[in-house]
């Protein structure tokens, strides 16, 4: 269905959701056969195999000295790895998948760029519900006179980046490489990585350290009314819809019929399986265990709240 050399793409994927990460190879792989693909893999949450998915779809694993990150510190490493210098790269969260070619919309967008955010506007940045999502705006500018609100805020769960831009320096304030969980200010900054960069990129804007293309929104929300207009058939042909779905807050379970679009990630998930030795029996298999617990969960939470839990199929 074509190539595209200019770009590569990161994944950060750990145990838990290394299900939807074989989604997400499946879908970026139907549109790229080619294109590289890298793993960021984090065993903080147990170890894991990724060769079934290294062997049969072409993905490379980076070597980190570290091998436990947590909540996307994966992708701080990898922002600030020199190895990576001057290439750009798409990094992305597991829980995503492509819906059409869109690597050659954002190859465009980097040509007087160093980063290329998916934006949200937003008129009110001083809403209470920012400061959960993002940061207190308000304390921001407080802080820091350089920083000025650019008119949106950005997921980050899905990024394109020059890599080796960013040096460890430039995130000291807010990330400690050498001592776990990483994280600083989480009180002010609380989501991590998304609450750093949407500070952090308008300061390095401002002072010219960066420039920031934000004029594409190539991200949707997986719960947004857009999904309902995707049609499958479109998403086979993949040249309506340049796009990511990132199911960012979202149901997220194997147990596909339960999502939202969810003929989407079916359709790419039988895809990935159609490449793996008795694949149809894998792809039954490993499910068992975690829809076990997606109704343990409800079960539980029924009787928490009733005291009592009648079973009833849905």
């Amino acid at each position: 269905m074509g190539e595209i050399t200019g770009l590569r793409v990161a994944i950060a994927v750990n145990k838990k959701d290394v299900w939807f990460c074989r989604i997400c190879i499946a879908s970026i792989r139907y549109y790229y056969p080619d294109v590289e693909i890298l793993l960021l893999k984090d065993e903080l949450n147990g170890k894991f195999s990724t060769k079934e998915i290294e062997t049969k779809w072409n993905v490379q694993l980076v070597d980190f000295s570290v091998k436990k990150f947590g909540w996307s510190a994966a992708k701080i490493f990898f922002y600030t790895d020199e190895r990576f210098k001057n290439d750009f790269f798409l990094v992305l969260d597991s829980d995503i998948v492509f819906i059409g070619k869109l690597l050659e919309k954002l190859e465009m967008l980097t040509r007087n760029a160093d980063v290329v955010v998916s934006p949200e506007a937003e008129i009110d940045p001083y809403a209470e519900w920012v400061q959960r999502i993002y940061f207190d705006v308000k304390k921001a500018e407080q802080r820091n006179e350089k920083y000025k609100y650019p008119g949106y805020f950005f997921n980050a769960g899905q990024l394109l980046v020059r890599g080796g831009k960013f040096s460890k320096d430039d995130f000291a304030s807010f990330f400690n490489y050498e001592q776990f969980p990483y994280w600083k200010d989480l009180a002010v900054f609380p989501l991590v990585d998304q609450s750093m960069l949407n500070y952090l990129l308008p300061v390095f804007s401002e002072t010219g350290k960066i420039k920031v293309n934000a004029t594409y929104k190539y991200m949707l929300w997986s719960e947004a009314d857009e999904l309902k207009e995707i049609q499958l058939d479109a998403v086979k042909k993949g040249t309506r819809f340049p796009l990511l779905i990132h199911w960012a807050g979202a149901l997220r379970v194997p147990y596909l019929n339960k999502m939202s679009g969810s003929d989407i990630l079916l359709f790419f998930e039988n895809y990935y399986y159609q490449r793996i030795c008795f694949g149809s029996v894998l792809r039954v298999t490993r499910k068992i265990r975690p829809i076990g617990e997606y109704y343990l969960r409800i079960i539980y939470k029924k009787v928490k709240k009733t005291g009592k839990y009648i079973f009833k199929s849905e």
